[in-house]
C-alpha cells in the first residue's frame, strides 16, 4: 500500500504533466485542454506506465462530480439560461430517453445483445461532458446562446443518465423472465421521476435554505464553508434517502443564490466563485489524465471495430435527437436556436467522465461487461480525439468564432470564465 508521501509524489507528477500540457495548449494548439490530457493519459497506458493512482466509480461520482457540477451550476448566467431554457430542458427531458431507446435498439440489432444490456450501454454513453467543450469555448469567441445551452444541457443530463443506468442495473439484477422494451421503458420512466425528480427537489430545498442562511453570515470563509457543505451534503443526504445525489447537487447549485443584489458582498461572491472554479479545475485535470491511464488497452484492441461502430452510432443518434427536437422547439419559441449552433451542439457532445465512471462501476455479474467497458472507453477516446480536435475548425467553418491571440486571448478567457452574472 502506497504511503502518503508516495501518493503526494505521484499527484505532483500528474500536476507537473498537466502544467506542461496547459502551456503547450495556450501557446500553440487549438485543442481543448482536457482532450489533450486524455491523449497523454492514453499514451501512458499504451506504454504500460503505472501512475500508482486508480479511479473508481465511487470516487468519480461521489467525490469529483459534485464539486464540478456545483461549480458549473453556480457559474451559469441564469438570465441567459432562463431565456434559452427550452432547448436544454427538451434535450434532457425528452432527448435522453429518446437517445437511449434509439441507440439501445440499434445496438441490440447490430451486436445481438439482449435489450437490457443494449439499453444499459446506451444509457452509459448518453451523458455529454461540458468541461471539455467549454474549456475551448473559453478561448474562442463562441456565442453566449450556444455556450449556455451546451452547459445547461450537460449539467442536467449527467444526473438523469446516472438514474437511468441505476434503474437498468436493478432491472437486470431482478429480471426473472423476458421483458419487452416497452415494459422496460415504462419502469425506467417511472423510477426516473421518483428518484431523479426527488433528488432535484431535495437539493433545491437545501439550496434555498442555504441562501437564506448565507446572507446572514459576516465573512467570506463562512460562506465558502456553507457552499462546500451544500455541494457534498446535498449529495450525501439524497443518497441516504434513496434519491439521486447527483441531481440533488445540481438542484442545490441552481437554487443557492450568491448574487450581490440579495445581500452578499461582491468581494465575497467573487472569492467564493474563484475558489470553486479553481477547485473544479484541479479535480477535472487529475480525472482527465487518469481516464487516459486506465484505458483497458488489451480489451480495447480486441473490441476496437465495435467501439468505432458505436462511436459513429452515438454521433448519428445525437444528430437525430438534436435536429428533430431542437427543430420542434424552434417552432414554439420567439428566439430560435440557429442551425449552425445545432451543428456544434451535435459535434461537441463528447462522452468522457460520466460514461467512464459508469462503466468502471459496472458489477461483475453484468452480461458482456468486458465488451461494454471496452466500447465505452473506445467512444470516450475516439470521440475526444476526433470531435474535440476538429471542433475549432467547425466553429470557424460555421463562422461562429474568430481566433483570439496574444494578450487579447487571456482577456477573452477571463471575460468568458468570469462574466458579471446574476
Amino acid at each position: 500500500m502506497a504511503t502518503v508521501f508516495e501518493v503526494l509524489v505521484r499527484v505532483c507528477a500528474l500536476f507537473a504533466l498537466a502544467l506542461g500540457v496547459r502551456v503547450v495548449v495556450d501557446a500553440w494548439l487549438d485543442v481543448p485542454y482536457s482532450v489533450l490530457l486524455i491523449v497523454v493519459g492514453v499514451v501512458i497506458s499504451v506504454l504500460r506506465i503505472d501512475v500508482g493512482i486508480r479511479l473508481s466509480a465511487d470516487v468519480i461520482v461521489g467525490l469529483v462530480l459534485p464539486p464540478i457540477l456545483f461549480n458549473g451550476v453556480i457559474g451559469l448566467d441564469r438570465t441567459a439560461l432562463r431565456e434559452n431554457l427550452a432547448v436544454p430542458l427538451v434535450l434532457v427531458a425528452l432527448g435522453i430517453p429518446l437517445a437511449v431507446a434509439l441507440l439501445g435498439s440499434i445496438v441490440e440489432v447490430a451486436f445481438g445483445l439482449s435489450i437490457g444490456v443494449s439499453l444499459l450501454l446506451a444509457a452509459i454513453l448518453v451523458p455529454t461532458d461540458p468541461v471539455a467543450v467549454l474549456s475551448l469555448f473559453s478561448e474562442l469567441d463562441a456565442p453566449e446562446q450556444l455556450t449556455v445551452v451546451v452547459e445547461g444541457e450537460s449539467l442536467f443530463n449527467d444526473g438523469v443518465a446516472v438514474v437511468i443506468v441505476n434503474v437498468l442495473l436493478a432491472l437486470l439484477a431482478e429480471q426473472s423472465g423476458p421483458m419487452s422494451g416497452f415494459e422496460t421503458a415504462e419502469i425506467v420512466v417511472r423510477d426516473l421521476f421518483a428518484v431523479g425528480l426527488g433528488g432535484f427537489l431535495l437539493g433545491s430545498g437545501l439550496g434555498y435554505g442555504a441562501t437564506r442562511f448565507v446572507h446572514r453570515l459576516p465573512e467570506r470563509m463562512a460562506v465558502l464553508l456553507v457552499t462546500v457543505l451544500l455541494a457534498y451534503g446535498s449529495y450525501v443526504v439524497a443518497e441516504s434517502v434513496g434519491v439521486s445525489g447527483i441531481l440533488a447537487t445540481v438542484g442545490a447549485g441552481a437554487f443557492v443564490d450568491l448574487a450581490v443584489t440579495n445581500g452578499t458582498d461582491r468581494g465575497t461572491v467573487e472569492f467564493v466563485r474563484d475558489i470553486w472554479e479553481g477547485g473544479a479545475f484541479l479535480l477535472s485535470t487529475i480525472v482527465y489524465v487518469l481516464i487516459g491511464t486506465q484505458v483497458p488497452i488489451d480489451s480495447l484492441a480486441k473490441y476496437l471495430p465495435a467501439a468505432l461502430l458505436v462511436t459513429a452510432l452515438v454521433l448519428l443518434v445525437r444528430a437525430t435527437v438534436v435536429y428533430v427536437l431542437v427543430g420542434a422547439v424552434n417552432l414554439t419559441v420567439s428566439r430560435p436556436f440557429p442551425r449552425d449552433y445545432q451543428h456544434v451542439l451535435v459535434w461537441g457532445g463528447l462522452h468522457t467522465v460520466v460514461p467512464v465512471a459508469l462503466a468502471l462501476g459496472l458489477p461483475s455479474w453484468v452480461p458482456h461487461r468486458e465488451f461494454v467497458q471496452a466500447v465505452v472507453f473506445g467512444v470516450a477516446i475516439v470521440g475526444a480525439l476526433v470531435q474535440g480536435t476538429l471542433l475549432p475548425y467547425l466553429l470557424r467553418a460555421t463562422g461562429l468564432q474568430h481566433r483570439v491571440v496574444g494578450p487579447d486571448r487571456q482577456t477573452a478567457r477571463r471575460d468568458v470564465e468570469r462574466p458579471d452574472r446574476r
